[in-house]
């Protein structure tokens, strides 16, 4: 028996009489949707026999033969019965349905004439009278068409129906709900009030305030039970001070995590190391580091961590907004995620941000940002900025130090390099500088013995040679200058093309064409225009040799933001897939030096028509890719 006075018993009779309404509302929709189906097959069979009388006078009159005739005839019978007395029929996807009679008699009276009109119209059909059939078709289209009509109007009357009935139930969950809103608050929001008043007070420190007592029994027992917890307090404050000790943990952990990111020297790897632990110990969803730019105007999104989409690189001017408060702070800095233009913690959802500069010293490397999404209020209290302090200065100083090891290697390498440079100058002026010199000799020598034969092609053959040889001399001498006093060379490189392209062509009397389609392909770095010209000297002597072509064209030209330097013949080709492996260095050493100047090489060729290589080099490099490729041997 439900108990009236009890909450239970009030919210059981209230949940009562909604599961009521809400079956009563079930069972009447359901009614509804049943028979709305069954209407649209009614609807449906009727409109499928105003289709069957058109197929049937198509066939009447232009196939009288064809057995689709008597069985539509057959049909058409079949579902009209169904319609007039009810029965079983066929539907559009030849399953087998039953339908009830026509629902009234003005309806059934509609049917009758079909009938009558149906019966005529049969005959005409099995004897093929056109003129009939003409004739009386229309007039049983016309009558379907009112059936299919009236269909309609009934179903739509009982949509009406159902509507009447669904805000029948609507307006009685409407009273209902009133109902239960005025019960509920006079047996349980008005005494929760009283005992959230007596639970303030106490949560406030005054412990003497007695609870309440609540004559319900249900809250009777929840005012006894916050009674208990007045007891329990001395207990919560142990748990507090559990949780202070944690605190302490988690800032022993940090600076453990600071000693151990001072000892690592790669650069990158400190960089991660620090947003991924400093996502973990502050309990954020996303962390980011940037550093600053070398022209010290901009902040450079130097590596990240979490769940956020956003390309490494990122930029913000640290001249204002956000960005200039935390670099010019000695603080952290709160603040809500998009109250900010900064990509990444516009990438994050909604939320707050802290962040801390990195210094080291008096000099600022940049600033360390964690964000918390889905707060509204910031959820970073004074321990955790503490920490992040703490956190962020041990990591400027690794950075610091990472970086200086960092030049301290690059130094290393330089000096190894110009070393490497000593040994192959030496090597070049021991051997192939000595060989190229005493060709020369050998060569005039043999240019006088020749002199007396007056043999013009003898001596026209020889001098081409001599030439050459000066030419290889020469450039094995540029070679040993610019292996032990490298310096960057900046004559124009339209110049130096136009130079090979002239010697390649007075030397093997072969016609070469220089294009240059656009003058800023030839703004690159020295070291970069250096390996250009050894490709474009090397791709032609590779033609020279080989290719049997009759003309070669040297293009210079833009491409998508890069400079593109290709060679094409029109000569016999090859197999690339063949000539790129085996003994073939010249190709090798073209993709290589390609490659070394952050470019790509590529070969192009096919057998009995042209060969053509190209190198393709951003016009953008930077500082390190430039200081690299001065360190490389020519």
């Amino acid at each position: 028996m439900i108990n009236k006075k009890s909450i239970r018993g009030r919210l059981g009779l209230l949940f009562l009489a909604f599961v009521l309404l809400v079956s009563f509302s079930g069972a009447a929709t359901y009614w509804g949707i049943t028979t709305q189906k069954k209407d649209a097959l009614i609807i449906n069979l009727s409109g499928r026999q105003r289709m069957l009388t058109q197929k049937m006078t198509w066939l009447a009159l232009a196939q009288p033969e064809n057995p689709e005739l008597s069985a539509s005839i057959e049909l058409f019978d079949q579902t009209l019965h169904a319609l007039r007395m009810g029965g079983e029929t066929v539907d559009s996807s030849g399953e087998l349905v039953i339908l009830p009679p026509a629902p009234d008699a003005a309806l059934l009276e509609q049917l009758d004439e079909i009938s009558q009109t149906w019966t005529h119209f049969r005959g005409y059909l099995t004897s093929n009278d056109a003129e009939e059939i003409l004739l009386e078709s229309p007039i049983i289209l016309d009558q379907l068409d009112a059936v299919v009509t009236a269909f309609e109007v009934r179903a739509e009357a009982k949509d009406l129906r159902l509507i009447l009935i669904q805000v029948v139930f609507w307006m009685a969950a409407i009273g209902l709900l009133i109902w239960g809103f005025i019960d509920t608050r006079r047996i349980i929001i008005n005494p929760l009030s009283e005992l959230g008043s007596a639970v303030q007070k106490m949560g406030a420190g005054n412990l003497d305030s007695p609870i309440p007592t609540i004559e319900n029994k249900e809250l009777g027992e929840l005012a006894q039970t916050f009674g208990i917890m007045r007891s329990e307090l001395a207990e919560a404050r142990k748990v507090l001070e559990s949780q202070v000790l944690q605190r302490t943990r988690e800032l022993s952990t940090a600076f453990e995590f600071s000693q151990e990111i001072v000892a690592q020297r790669d650069l990158d790897e400190l960089l991660n190391s620090v947003v991924e632990r400093t996502r973990l110990l502050m309990q954020a969803e996303s962390a980011a580091l940037c550093v600053i730019s070398p022209n010290e105007k901009m902040l450079e999104l130097a590596s990240y961590s979490g769940d956020v989409d956003i390309e490494l690189g990122a930029k913000k001017s640290i001249r204002k907004g956000f960005s200039q408060q935390v670099i010019n702070a000695n603080e952290t800095v709160v603040s809500e995620t998009h109250c900010t233009n900064c990509k990444f913690l516009l990438a994050n959802d909604a939320g707050h941000c802290v962040a801390t500069s990195l210094r080291a010293g008096n000099h600022t490397l940049g600033a360390i940002c964690v964000v918390q999404s889905n707060q509204e209020t910031p959820s970073f209290d004074v321990d955790n900025q503490r920490a992040l302090n703490l956190l962020a200065n041990s990591a400027a100083i690794a950075i610091s130090n990472a970086n200086l090891a960092k030049a301290e290697r690059q130094k290393a390498k330089q000096a190894a390099a110009f070393a490497e440079r000593e040994q192959l100058a030496a090597d070049l002026h021991d051997n192939l500088a000595q060989i190229l010199s005493f060709t020369r000799i050998k060569l005039e020598r043999l240019d006088e013995i020749l002199a007396d034969d007056h043999n013009a092609e003898e001596r026209t053959t020889l001098i081409q040679i001599e030439k050459a040889t000066e030419t290889a001399y020469q450039q094995v001498r540029d070679a040993l200058t610019g292996l032990l006093k490298p310096k960057p060379e900046r004559d124009d490189l339209a110049k130096k093309l136009a130079s090979v392209v002239d010697g390649f062509s007075e030397t093997y009397h072969f016609s070469v064409k220089l294009a240059i389609s656009d003058d800023s392909v030839l703004i690159l770095p020295p070291a970069t225009q250096r390996q250009v010209i050894h490709i474009v000297r090397e791709a032609l002597s590779n033609v020279q040799r080989h290719s049997q072509a009759e003309q070669v064209w040297v293009r210079a030209d833009r491409v998508n933001g890069h400079a593109r330097f290709s060679i094409e013949d029109n000569g016999v080709g090859f197999d690339p897939q063949v000539s790129m492996g085996g003994d073939h260095f010249g190709l090798r050493i073209m993709r290589t030096r390609a490659e070394r100047s952050g470019g790509e090489f590529s070969l192009s060729s096919q057998l009995g028509k042209r060969t053509q290589v190209s190198a393709i080099f951003p016009l953008e490099i930077t500082h390190e890719m430039e200081t690299k490729n001065t360190g490389e041997s020519p």
